[in-house]
């Protein structure tokens, strides 16, 4: 009877610390490069991207923002976008990074006016240079109604250092070498 209690008092312990898993992407980091390409394409080229990191706006309640990289031949990009309806950014509006050491670089909008709240901006070397040697502090994106604010934690720096590395030395393959997995009937 002893060893069943103690047995069913194990069994949960286990279950109860599985429920404390943290489900948040802001609380570990992914070390798997996860890149994608398929064989649509981006302004007649090819091109892979990691998966997207989703960071939450501090400044709203329940809107987030997906932080992801993307290479078109040798050139690789950032993509933001606000998860929320009706948000316009303008083509030249500012998205600010912050880093630790109080260093910010200003990243202007390459993607047209739309009210999709995208953002688009090829990375220059120095700026991806600045992304993988400095930690991330807060993402500023500025819109024409609203300022947002994303905290970046230290598991998602983590992980935009580890796309950028994984994404530095992925080459982007021509349609004919990109398969599609068949379904197995």
């Amino acid at each position: 009877m002893k060893k069943l209690l103690l047995f069913s008092l194990l069994w949960l312990t286990v279950l109860m610390n599985a429920q404390n898993i943290p489900s948040d992407s802001s609380e570990y980091a992914h070390f798997d490069c996860g890149i994608i390409q398929t064989k649509q394409k981006l302004d007649n080229r090819f091109f892979a991207s990691t998966p997207s990191i989703k960071l939450r706006v501090n400044n709203e309640e329940f809107i987030y923002t997906t932080f992801q990289l993307g290479k078109r031949k040798n050139t690789m990009y950032l993509y933001l976008k606000i998860l929320a309806d009706n948000v316009c950014i303008k083509k030249d509006k500012n998205v600010d990074v912050y880093f630790k050491s109080g260093e910010v670089i200003t990243l202007k909008n390459e993607y047209p006016l739309n009210c999709e709240a995208f953002f688009a901006r090829q990375l220059k070397k120095k700026e991806l240079q600045k992304l993988r040697e400095n930690e991330i502090t807060m993402i500023k994106i500025y819109t024409y109604k609203k300022n947002y604010e994303m905290y970046v934690s230290e598991a998602q720096n983590h992980d935009i250092i580890n796309y950028i590395d994984c994404l530095s030395g992925y080459k982007v393959k021509k349609s004919d070498e990109v398969k599609i997995k068949k379904k197995k009937d």
